[in-house]
């Protein structure tokens, strides 16, 4: 009985589960998109990557923007899960700096998506943009609850913490911009800032 390679790659890939052909084309898009501006980004070139019919984009998200949103929400939940206390961090500083270095690192690891789709804002589409806010908003609960505040917080606290990952960010880029700058004295930094703001803004909340 005749048979080939792509007999075999056909039959595998409808043997394929729905929700992992789905994830194939999110992990495929993610890899494109962090090879960098040159890399080609299309819908055809994500599904020859995942190795699944074109169709199937169309089919799971509408049109390769929503596919790109769904990426980006998949990367932006591996982050979240990233900066999330170790077992061993015990003390309120310890947690906030490792909250802070797994951060630096996750972005560092994802550089060119990064830069891709946060600082060049290549999809600024409304749904990449309401993706980011709330990966921002989560950031600040967790920082938040690390640092034990009290819920609620106050607006002054919740404005002073908002303005504090805006220099997280800021500082990480100027971290992978600066060879010179020491990840160790950066992540001290940070948090040095973060208690500053939030005594501040705790104590004018009074």
């Amino acid at each position: 009985m005749p048979s080939n390679d792509v007999d075999d790659a056909e039959q595998s890939r409808r043997a394929r589960p729905r929700r992992d052909r789905r994830q194939a084309l999110i992990d495929a898009a993610i890899e494109l998109i962090s090879e960098g501006a040159s890399a080609d980004i299309s819908a055809a070139a994500i599904s020859r990557r995942a190795g699944v019919a074109h169709g199937l984009l169309f089919y799971y998200f509408t049109d390769k923007q929503g596919l790109v949103e769904a990426a980006l929400a998949d990367v932006l939940g591996r982050l979240a899960d990233a900066q999330g206390p170790q077992p061993e961090e015990h003390a309120v500083r310890t947690r906030l700096e490792g909250f802070v270095r797994r951060h630096i690192e996750f972005l560092r690891d994802h550089r060119a998506l990064y830069l891709r789709v946060v600082r060049e804002e290549e999809f600024g589409e409304a749904g990449v943009e309401s993706a980011l806010r709330q990966a921002r908003a989560e950031g600040e609960r967790q920082v938040a609850a690390l640092a034990e505040l009290p819920d609620p917080l106050s607006p002054l606290v919740v404005a002073a913490i908002s303005g504090w990952t805006g220099f997280l960010d800021r500082t990480a880029e100027a971290f992978f911009d600066t060879p010179d700058i020491e990840l160790d004295a950066l992540v001290a930094l940070i948090v040095d800032a973060f208690e500053a703001v939030v005594e501040s803004a705790t104590r004018r909340s009074e």
